[in-house]
């Protein structure tokens, strides 16, 4: 569609221009082309200035980048310093901390011995001494003994009864064996209470005990085992003594155990016979059966012989406080009123009349 411009529109279209395509086959050189005019060269002022400036330039640049660098490296190395200064510091506190502790310990540990041994001073000792006392108390308990049965060897007639007495029965033959040195004392206190017994000499049974045997019974009455028996009564348990006397082929069973050693330890007790041997110690003229000790009749008389003296024993001092109450006549001092009872009174009416 077609459209017609206007006069007023003229105006307009004269500043318009028709566009046409470029041609590409155009040649610069081909014309003469006006080269602009260049600045002028600079003067040596100029030059030196700029060189001045770039000089300072590059040498701020260079110290700043140094500075940096420095920086950044020292940063880095003081952090590295600092923190292998921190580790072994941690290290040295560490052991000292360790250290402190391990003696801190010690010394609680020495403090608490010190106080264990204020508190009983013989706790320590004591179990070292005891293996020490108690073979004290068995050499002196042996020495004593050995001492009693030298002075009066009847002694062990009285280790023999106590012996038989603790027989089961007397079903089987009873054996004995005895010292050599003993057995012509034994062998008499059997005669005289009529005692059906086989003996046997053993050296190796120490003088002042003996050994029955009669069927499975085993009676251990030697002095090795009544004095372990008695030192077991007052220390308790002892550890297992050294073989004594060798064991004959029957005492595998043993279920009755050895007699304890008051026989050799208590008083000789008088002498009270027994009802069946009474005739034949009238008949004989021998004066051992009467001494002969019979330890349970003999030592129950004891204990009521001794109950008996240490009753009137305490009795005798409740009966001497009585002339205690003596030093009443203390006042006595009443005669000191005597001097008031002077002649004075007397002797001046006589005096005055005359």
């Amino acid at each position: 569609m077609s459209r017609f411009i206007s006069a007023s529109d003229s105006r307009l279209a004269a500043g318009i221009q028709r566009w046409l395509p470029p041609d590409v086959d155009f040649d610069p050189s081909a014309e003469d082309i006006a080269e602009p005019e260049g600045p002028p060269p600079p003067t040596a002022e100029e030059i030196a200035a700029l060189e001045e400036a770039a000089r300072r330039e590059g040498t701020e640049a260079g110290y700043r980048e140094g500075y940096e660098t420095g920086y950044r490296e020292g940063r880095e190395k003081a952090d590295q310093e600092a923190e292998t200064a921190q580790v072994e510091r941690e290290a040295s506190e560490r052991e000292w901390r360790e250290t402190e502790e391990q003696r801190l310990r010690e010394t609680v540990a020495a403090l608490e011995g010190i106080a264990r041994a204020l508190a009983d001073p013989l706790a320590d000792s004591a179990d070292a001494l005891e293996p020490e006392l108690l073979a004290l108390v068995s050499a002196l308990a042996r020495r004593v003994v050995m001492a009693e049965l030298t002075t009066d060897p009847e002694r062990i007639q009285g280790v023999l009864h106590e012996a038989l007495q603790q027989l089961p029965s007397r079903k089987h033959p009873i054996r004995i064996q005895v010292n050599p040195r003993d057995q012509g004392l034994l062998m008499a206190y059997a005669e005289s209470h009529n005692e059906n017994l086989t003996w046997i000499p053993d050296p190796e049974v120490e003088p002042g005990g003996c050994i029955l045997v009669s069927g499975p019974s085993r009676i251990d009455a030697s002095l090795e085992t009544r004095l372990r028996q008695g030192i077991e009564a007052i220390w308790g348990e002892l550890e297992p003594p050294e073989p004594g006397a060798p064991s004959s082929p029957d005492a595998e069973q043993e279920p009755v155990t050895a007699p304890e050693p008051e026989p050799i330890f208590d008083p000789e007790p008088e002498p009270e016979p027994e009802p069946e041997p009474e005739p034949e110690l009238e008949a004989e003229p021998e004066s051992e059966p009467e001494s002969e000790p019979e330890p349970q009749p003999t030592a129950e008389a004891e204990a009521e012989a001794e109950q008996e003296a240490v009753a009137e024993v305490e009795q005798e001092p409740a009966f001497e406080p009585e002339p205690e109450p003596e030093p009443e006549p203390e006042p006595e001092p009443e005669p000191e009123p005597e001097p008031e009872l002077n002649p004075e009174p007397e002797s001046e009416p006589e005096v005055r009349p005359t």
